[in-house]
């Protein structure tokens, strides 16, 4: 009989707490972490599950008998218990010591040799098209060197290649954030969002990137292209100007003379 009485009670109480879900579900719905832009980072994404997780479990408590106290205490323990496992799979790419714990000349040594045959490894996958095999390398390098400025660059050319646009946006925003003068990382996103057909912005980008290398002929190639889209004949053939000067056997020029005269 006391079993049974239990079972009802049971029974109950989870009606109850259904019932609350329910009511609740669309303002759960509404919430997208995918819509974060830091969306690819597991332990920013796990943290704001687990916090949400934890806040729905401490109103729903509220609402029930305090019998199911104990209940609830086993939920957030099972919370933690998925915390735990996701920081172990974070960890995978911790197997060796990372950067800043070296301590000996010897250390640093081994530890530039092993990044080295890392990033050989990583573009041996990139240059096969095995962008996911690439991408799992150059994330295990910045496991270990958080400031890598080659894997960042790599990883983003892989995103870039498989048109993961935002992450490779991301990738290069977070390269110049480590280094302010990086004329590649700005080409790269002007060439982003040539893709994305922003010219403006490319311009913008572009034209950062060559105050840092003003002769650089792949940034003086780009800015003829873009010109020529935006049909500004007067900087079209300034930049083709330079570009001959710096590159003269680029064998575009003669295809830019005439997309100019066109204009």
């Amino acid at each position: 009989m006391y079993n049974i009485l239990a079972l009802i009670i049971i029974l109950i109480c989870l009606g109850i707490i259904l019932a609350i879900v329910v009511r609740k579900m669309p303002i759960l719905a509404s919430f997208d972490v995918n819509e974060i832009p830091e969306e690819k980072n597991a332990k920013t994404k796990d943290k704001i599950i687990g916090e949400r997780l934890q806040r729905k479990a401490k109103f729903l408590l509220s609402k029930v008998s305090p019998a199911f106290k104990k209940a609830t205490s086993f939920s957030q323990l099972k919370i933690k218990s998925i915390n735990e496992k996701l920081k172990e799979l974070e960890e995978k790419y911790r197997k060796r010591i990372p950067k800043e714990d070296l301590v000996t000349k010897e250390d640093f040594e081994k530890f530039e040799k092993n990044i080295d045959s890392l990033l050989a490894e990583a573009e041996s996958f990139a240059d096969k098209d095995d962008y996911e095999e690439a991408e799992k390398k150059y994330i295990e390098i910045i496991g270990l060197d958080s400031r890598n400025i080659e894997a960042y660059h790599g990883l983003g050319d892989v995103y870039f290649m498989r048109k993961n646009y935002d992450e490779a946006r991301q990738t290069f925003e977070h390269i110049l954030k480590l280094n302010k003068i990086d004329g590649k990382a700005f080409f790269k996103l002007a060439e982003l969002y040539c893709q994305l057909e922003n010219y403006e912005h490319a311009m913008v980008d572009l034209a950062k990137a060559l105050e840092i290398e003003p002769n650089n002929p792949k940034y003086l190639d780009l800015l003829v292209k873009i010109c020529i889209i935006l049909k500004d004949k007067k900087k079209a053939k300034e930049a083709l100007l330079k570009l001959r000067e710096v590159n003269p056997e680029n064998k575009k020029i003669a295809d830019f003379e005439i997309d100019i005269k066109k204009l």
